[in-house]
Parts: structure tokens; C-alpha cells; sequence
């Protein structure tokens, strides 16, 4: 697997448009929730298209100040847009690590998987529930098993994914990379949102 993904990347010219459109909704320069919904024309009615923006939002708000600033806002367009395999890996794992603790349990890998498994069933064939993938992911990505599921006794805390195990399950097997990353086609996405805006 090579380390960027060409396909549906936006061009610069196209996130220039995003970045002006931020200046038009939001002249002081700190970005609300409800204005970020606004610029990618997310309905209040799409559920999962609101719990993946607002996933978005909040990791990229770095300070923690319910607002992104213009720089958080670009870092976050790039990212997703037209950052590198790896590095949006690394963002998943970051998403995906609620607690900050350096790794991941079963109820934190479940909860994003939910919202991935809302937006993706509608564009891809996915004959599992929620539960299932991420049992799957557990099986594939626990390298030490702390994690296994019966026949191998569970750890109480139900077992963990570490940032390595990560990294490494993602990109050995392409149905993993495809559950854990949150590049859910973002930049197909933002392609058709941005329609709507102009």
C-alpha cells in the first residue's frame, strides 16, 4: 500500500474555496459547531453526517475552546483531505483514543464504529453488525490477544489495541483499514457539500 491515496483528493484550488468560505461565515475567526454544519450544508436530520462532523470538530479543536480557530480549521482540511495514509491513521487513532491512555478497549473502537457503520452502510456492502466488525478488528489487530474473545480467556477490561497494533493491523489488511480509519471518502464528501454551498 503506498503511503498517499490519490483518489478524490481535492486540489488546492478547491480547499482555498473552503478556506474563504470560513472567513465569509465566520469574520472573528473562531468557528462554531453549528457554523462548521452550515459551510458543509449537514442537515440537522442526518444523524450520522452530524456525528462525524462533530467527531471532526472536536479533535481538531486543540485548546479545547469549543471553536475552531483558522488554523485548526486548515489543519484539519488538509488532514482529511490531502494528508498522507499515515498520518490520517495516526488521527483515527487519536479519535478513537477517548480516554488518551495510548490504546484502544472494545467500548471505545465499538462507539466509532457505529458512526463509521452509519455513514459506510450506505455506500458500501457491510454484512456485519457493529459489534461484529469491531469483534473482527479485535481478532485481526490484537497482536498479544488481551483482547481475545472465547475460545482464549478474556482480560477483564475486555482487552486493548495499542498504537502499534494500530498501525501495523490497518496496514497489512485492507478490510481493517477500511473499518478503522475515519476517512469515510471525506473528500467526495466535502466535493458534493461544497456544491450546495456555492
Amino acid at each position: 500500500m503506498g503511503q498517499a491515496e490519490s483518489h478524490n483528493e481535492m486540489d488546492l484550488e478547491q480547499i482555498q474555496e473552503l478556506c474563504m468560505a470560513f472567513m465569509k461565515e465566520c469574520p472573528s475567526g473562531a468557528l462554531h459547531l453549528h457554523e462548521l454544519k452550515r459551510i458543509f450544508g449537514i442537515p440537522a436530520s442526518c444523524e450520522e453526517e452530524t456525528l462525524y462532523i462533530e467527531t471532526v470538530f472536536h479533535s481538531f479543536d486543540t485548546n479545547r475552546d469549543n471553536t475552531l480557530d483558522f488554523m485548526e480549521y486548515t489543519a484539519a482540511l488538509h488532514l482529511i483531505l490531502r494528508g498522507n495514509l499515515e498520518d490520517r491513521l495516526k488521527w483515527s487513532f487519536k479519535i478513537y483514543d477517548k480516554d488518551g491512555n495510548g490504546k484502544l478497549d472494545r467500548q471505545e473502537v465499538k462507539n466509532l464504529i457505529r458512526i463509521i457503520y452509519k455513514i459506510k452502510i450506505h455506500t458500501t456492502a457491510i454484512n456485519m453488525t457493529p459489534n461484529e466488525v469491531c469483534d473482527r478488528i479485535f481478532e485481526l489487530v490484537d497482536q498479544n490477544h488481551d483482547g481475545a474473545t472465547w475460545p482464549i480467556i478474556q482480560r477483564k477490561d475486555g482487552g486493548q489495541i495499542s498504537f502499534t497494533e494500530f498501525m501495523e493491523g490497518a496496514q497489512k489488511d485492507e478490510w481493517v483499514m477500511n473499518m478503522l480509519k475515519l476517512d469515510v471518502n471525506a473528500s467526495g464528501w466535502v466535493m458534493q457539500n461544497c456544491v450546495k454551498m456555492t
